[in-house]
């Protein structure tokens, strides 16, 4: 198991007057909150508390101290109230902590806390169209040089090849490039390199002085190549992801101390290093292939997002991990001006971090809310999130937050039974029904030409199931839901409806469409590889491999219920054979396997496992 944020309080900061809670669970969230009900305020408090590590007290106290200029607290809360932002941790296994910022506690002065969170600051990432927009975000008229950015929103999350080593000799455990420029910045303003009792210039005779030089010289290369390195990664996902004839081109100019203006003069400055982001277009057919200096004026918004996020990912796939504290990802409004395909696209890639990041995603947007919802149910991963509403609602005139958890309409239309909202919990149970159905068939099958909407209605879902669980071996989990199909139609046109034998019925059919739920689906075989990816289909008998080069020409589907698998046998088209009797033709999935097991001399009444027969045709590897 490993570390996880369990649960968030904030308490008179920013939007939240009075402790608001908001229960993680160890899952991932996705949040949708309409316009001023605090989403963002999450987001900037949980980043508040993360970035206190690297703070000096009074620094990171300031947000919460009623009277400082700078204080974030909320508009409502008194000066004597107190301010704080708590994160309750668990690591699975029995073990939690609470970590606290707030105007009395700096968690920071206890160095095991200390070393959780800067573990946890560094190994998480927090990602919103501020940092996409803010990229590219340079007139015409300016040079697109975004070191202040890079020096708030990327150093602090990537790690250098070398440790850093002090002025003195002494090596630090870090190899965090945030920390780098820190101490090499600390080091200039506290004035710690020697100077000469004449002139006051610094004196360049002293070990400090050359050791101060050589480690700022260490830094400019360690970055460039690290920088470097980044920009090849984000290109990559240009290429290979998004499809655009374009790629990110960098260029850095070094980091320099006391440079020299005349003869025997130095201006006793540290100049912070310059780092350009310019594209360049790819393409056979191009005449001009020159660079192209300010990439806001030439590419669209959704050309300068896609590059930008590029960017973002590589630097998040380059984030160090460690088991001793949580990686988490926050996620606020990243896509706003992308439209539907790419979006659709990028929800995919993001949903592919949560295997190593514990992730947040928030969004004003409605429909990005459904979508993300909807990858989330057709991956299969449900059960690792939780779904949040976050309103406002004004109580005496102060705005109040409020956090609700939708419910499934199953899950509606059993609380509604319980409640005795007899018409209520029929109309709920109707819409699970057609929802797990849908959720279960093929999307071939959802759709009726005949229909004025183009889609089945309960009956001709329920058959269409009844038909497609047969094929596939898919025990019939709902037999009496079609005999009790009017039950969920048209309730008022029973006169017994509040009648114990019909609540009865009702949680006999609710009963039924709960068994639905419990059947998995996984997509095996994901549509963009229809007719585009090759897969090898082994038969093995003997220590003897049959294979056979495959393409589907249909999705493929593993269900699975009460332990046991099953699959809806798409259609294929056989590429290569290396049994002659198998022709190079379409066939069944399953009577491929068929013909294969007869001819090399299987127990056609034991075939193998589909899945141990299906492989990447490029690694080899089991699906």
């Amino acid at each position: 198991m490993s570390w996880k944020i369990n649960k968030i309080e904030i308490e008179n900061f920013k939007f939240f007057k009075n402790a608001f809670p908001i229960n993680v669970d160890r899952k991932n969230i996705l949040l949708y909150g309409e316009n001023g009900a605090g989403k963002s305020s999450i987001y900037w408090s949980v980043y508040t508390h993360f970035q206190a590590y690297a703070k000096p007290q009074i620094e990171a106290q300031k947000y919460f101290t009623a009277g400082h200029a700078q204080n974030l607290r909320n508009r409502y809360a008194a000066p004597t109230d107190d301010s704080s932002i708590k994160i309750y941790f668990d690591n699975g296994n029995g073990m939690t902590k609470t970590v606290e910022d707030s105007n009395t506690c700096y968690y920071a002065a206890d160095a095991e806390v200390l070393r959780f969170m800067k573990f946890t600051a560094m190994s998480s990432d927090f990602m919103n169209y501020k940092f996409l927009s803010s990229l590219f975000d340079f007139r015409n008229s300016q040079d697109n040089e975004v070191f202040l950015l890079f020096e708030k929103e990327v150093l602090p999350y990537i790690d250098l090849d070398r440790q850093l080593w002090r002025i003195n000799g002494e090596i630090t455990n870090t190899y965090n490039a945030g920390e780098w420029w820190g101490y090499i910045t600390r080091v200039y303003h506290m004035n710690a390199i020697p100077r000469s009792n004449r002139s006051n210039a610094f004196d360049q005779r002293t070990p400090f002085y050359k050791n101060y030089q050589g480690l700022l010289q260490q830094f400019n290369e360690l970055l460039h190549n690290k920088l470097s390195l980044l920009v090849t990664k984000a290109n990559i996902i240009i290429k290979d992801v998004f499809h655009l004839e374009s790629r990110l081109i960098l260029q850095y100019e070094h980091a320099t101390f006391n440079n020299r203006l005349a003869s025997r003069k130095f201006d006793a400055e540290l100049h912070r290093p310059k780092i350009y982001l310019k594209a360049v277009m790819v393409s056979d057919k191009l005449v001009d292939q020159s660079i192209i200096e300010h990439p806001r004026s030439f590419f669209n918004e959704a050309k300068i997002t896609c590059m930008a996020l590029a960017l973002r990912l590589a630097i998040l796939e380059s984030h160090p991990s460690s088991l001793e504290a949580p990686s988490v990802l926050f996620i606020d409004d990243l896509l706003i001006s992308l439209d539907m395909p790419f979006r659709r696209k990028i929800i995919e890639i993001l949903l592919t971090y949560t295997d190593k990041f514990q992730t947040f995603i928030f969004t004003h947007d409605r429909a990005f809310y459904h979508l993300v919802s909807s990858e989330i149910k057709i991956k299969g991963c449900h059960n690792n999130w939780k779904k949040y509403e976050l309103y406002m609602q004004p109580n005496n005139g102060i705005p109040e937050p409020f956090l609700i958890e939708p419910k499934t309409p199953l899950e509606k239309a059993k609380m509604l039974l319980r409640n005795l909202e007899i018409p209520a919990s029929v109309n709920a149970a109707r819409r699970a029904a057609e929802q797990e159905l849908k959720r279960l068939l093929p999307t071939n099958l959802i759709f009726n030409e005949k229909s004025q909407t183009f889609q089945c209605d309960l009956n001709g879902l329920i058959e269409r199931y009844y038909r497609f669980a047969k094929d596939i071996g898919l025990p019939n989990v709902i037999p009496h839901l079609q005999d009790e199909r009017k039950l969920l139609l048209n309730p008022f046109s029973h006169d017994d409806i509040n009648t114990p034998f019909y609540r009865n019925e009702l949680d006999f059919t609710i009963q039924e469409i709960e068994n639905l739920s419990r059947i998995s689906k996984r997509i095996v075989v994901d549509a963009k590889y229809v007719y585009q990816k090759k897969y090898l289909f082994r038969i093995e008998k003997d220590e003897k491999a049959y294979d056979f080069t495959i393409i589907f020409k249909e999705m493929l589907y593993e269900y699975e219920y009460d332990g046991q698998k099953f699959y809806n046998w798409a259609k294929i088209e056989v590429k290569t054979s290396s049994i002659p009797e198998i022709e190079c033709k379409e066939w069944g999935l399953k009577q491929l396997l068929k013909k294969a097991c007869h001819y090399v001399f299987h127990n056609t009444n034991n075939l193998p496992k589909l899945m141990n027969c299906l492989r990447d045709k490029d690694t080899g590897n089991l699906l």
